[in-house]
C-alpha cells in the first residue's frame, strides 16, 4: 500500500504545481488605456519662404522672381484658416484656405482652390509643405517656410 500511495502524492505535487503556476502572458504589463496626445502647436501668423517645384508644361522651377507666404488668420484646436498669398515682381495674387493639425501636433492637411497640401511642422518658427494639383494642369512643388 505504501509503494502506490507515494507515486500517487507525487503526481498529485506535479499536477498541482503546473496548476497553480502564473502564466508569462498575465504577468505582461497593461498599455495605458488613454496615450497622451501632444499640445497642439499655435500656427497664427505669416510664414514666408522659396518654392521648387514642377508644373506640365513648364518642367521644374524654382519659381524665380516670385515669393510665397502662408498667412494663418485663426486657429480653433487643431483647424485653421486664413490664405495663401504668391508675389512677384508685377502682381500678388491671394486664396484662401482652411487645414488641420494631425493628432501628433506635427503634420498639416490644407486644402486649397485647386489642390492640396501636405505638411509637417519642423520647429516653432519652420514648416515644410507640398503642395498637389493633379488633372489637366498638375503640378507639385515643396515650399520651405519660416515665420516672420
Amino acid at each position: 500500500m505504501k509503494s502506490l500511495f507515494i507515486p500517487i502524492i507525487l503526481c498529485l505535487a506535479v499536477l498541482l504545481s503546473g496548476c497553480t503556476a502564473v502564466s508569462p502572458a498575465s504577468t505582461a504589463s497593461v498599455p495605458s488605456a488613454t496615450p497622451t496626445t501632444p499640445a497642439t502647436p499655435n500656427i497664427t501668423g505669416t510664414w514666408t519662404g522659396t518654392m521648387q517645384g514642377y508644373e506640365k508644361g513648364t518642367g521644374f522651377t524654382d519659381y524665380p522672381g516670385e515669393t510665397m507666404s502662408i498667412v494663418v488668420d485663426e486657429q480653433h484646436g487643431r483647424t485653421f484658416s486664413g490664405h495663401l498669398v504668391f508675389k512677384s515682381n508685377v502682381t500678388e495674387q491671394s486664396k484662401g484656405i482652411a487645414g488641420t493639425i494631425g493628432r501628433d501636433g506635427r503634420t498639416l492637411t490644407i486644402a486649397e482652390e485647386k489642390g492640396y497640401t501636405s505638411g509637417i511642422i519642423i520647429s516653432d518658427n519652420e514648416i515644410e509643405l507640398t503642395y498637389m494639383q493633379d488633372g489637366q494642369q498638375y503640378n507639385i512643388a515643396v515650399d520651405s517656410l519660416k515665420k516672420v
